[in-house]
C-alpha cells in the first residue's frame, strides 16, 4: 500500500474512533467499524436499516466525520475495507468495545501523569476552594453525579459544601446566598456535552464576584467558555456514552489537596463523620 492510500485509511479510521459524536451517531460508528467490509458497500439507507436509524441520521453521521457528501465517506470507507490488516495496530483490529474502551481510558490516564502544571494547579485550586467558607459545587445532567460524589466526600472535611444541580432561578439564588455567606469559590463539573444551564450558572457566579474552578475537556474554553481555573481531562468516546475515569482521579485528588490545605481541621472532621458512623452502625462490620 502506498504512503498515500495508508494515510487516507488511517484518517477514515481516526475520524470514527475521535470524533466528538453523539451517542446515536456512535451507534452507527461502532457498526461501521464492526462491519467495515460490509458497511463499505451498503448505502446509506441499508447501513440505516442495519442500525435501525433514519437515512438522514447516517448522512449526518457522515458530515460529523467531516464528509461533505456520504458518496465520499463511502468512498474513504471502501479504501480501508480493502486495506491491509497491517495498516492498523493488532490490537485495535482484534479488540472489542469494552477492551478499546480500557485502551483509551489508559491512554487518558497516562496523559494526564503527564501533565507537568497538574499536580501543582490541583494544589492551588484545593487550597483556594477549601478557603471558601462556603463551597457550591455545580453539576448538571451527566455531571451531576460527579458533582454529589465530591460533595458527599468533601463534606467531610469541609461542612460548607452545597450541590447546584438544576439551572433555574432558585439555584442562582442558592449560589448568591452562598456568597453572602462567605464563598469566595465554586467548583463545576461540566463535560461534554456542556449544558447550557451549567455554563450559565458559571457565568453568573462569576458576575456577582465569585471564582469558579471547572473540571472539564479541552474543548470547554476553546468554544468560547471562561473559567477562573480550568482543570483539564480527557474522556474517552468509543463506547455509546463517554468514559471518564480521569475525571474520578482529577476529583479524587482535589479533595486529597483541599484535606493537605486545612490537615487540622480536615482531621477533626473525618474523626468526626467515623464516630457518628460508629454510633449509627452506618457500615456492616
Amino acid at each position: 500500500m502506498t504512503t498515500e492510500a495508508a494515510a487516507s485509511v488511517d484518517a477514515v479510521y481516526d475520524r470514527l474512533r475521535n470524533s466528538r459524536l453523539s451517542p446515536a451517531q456512535r451507534r452507527i460508528a461502532r457498526y461501521v467499524i464492526d462491519h467495515r467490509d460490509d458497511a463499505a458497500f451498503l448505502t446509506s439507507d441499508s447501513i440505516a436499516r442495519q442500525v435501525g436509524v433514519s437515512q438522514p441520521s447516517v448522512s449526518r453521521f457522515a458530515a460529523a466525520l467531516g464528509y461533505r457528501r456520504f458518496a465520499d465517506f463511502k468512498d474513504a470507507l471502501q479504501k480501508w475495507a480493502r486495506s491491509e490488516m497491517t495498516s492498523f495496530p493488532p490490537q485495535t483490529e482484534s479488540a472489542g468495545p469494552l477492551e478499546e474502551a480500557i485502551g483509551a481510558e489508559i491512554a487518558n490516564l497516562q496523559w494526564l501523569s503527564k501533565s507537568a502544571p497538574l499536580g501543582d494547579q490541583i494544589a492551588r485550586v484545593g487550597a483556594a476552594i477549601m478557603s471558601s467558607e462556603r463551597l457550591p459545587v455545580i453539576g448538571l445532567r451527566v455531571s451531576r453525579s460527579f458533582a454529589q460524589h465530591f460533595a458527599y466526600l468533601g463534606a467531610k472535611v469541609h461542612p460548607g459544601i452545597a450541590v447546584i444541580d438544576r439551572g433555574d432561578t432558585e439555584e442562582k439564588e442558592r449560589i448568591a446566598r452562598a456568597r453572602d455567606q462567605g464563598a469566595t469559590w465554586c467548583l463545576a463539573f461540566i463535560l461534554p456535552r456542556y449544558p447550557r444551564e451549567a455554563c450559565d450558572l458559571v457565568r453568573y457566579a462569576r458576575e456577582i464576584g465569585l471564582k469558579v474552578a471547572v473540571i472539564s475537556d479541552e474543548s470547554y474554553a476553546t468554544v468560547g467558555h471562561e473559567t477562573d481555573e480550568l482543570i483539564t481531562v480527557r474522556l474517552a468516546s468509543g463506547l455509546l456514552f463517554d468514559t471518564s475515569a480521569a475525571v474520578n482521579i482529577t476529583s479524587s485528588a482535589l479533595l486529597h489537596a483541599m484535606a493537605d490545605a486545612r490537615p487540622n481541621s480536615s482531621q477533626m472532621g473525618l474523626e468526626r463523620f467515623e464516630r457518628h458512623a460508629a454510633e449509627l452502625s452506618v457500615f456492616e462490620d
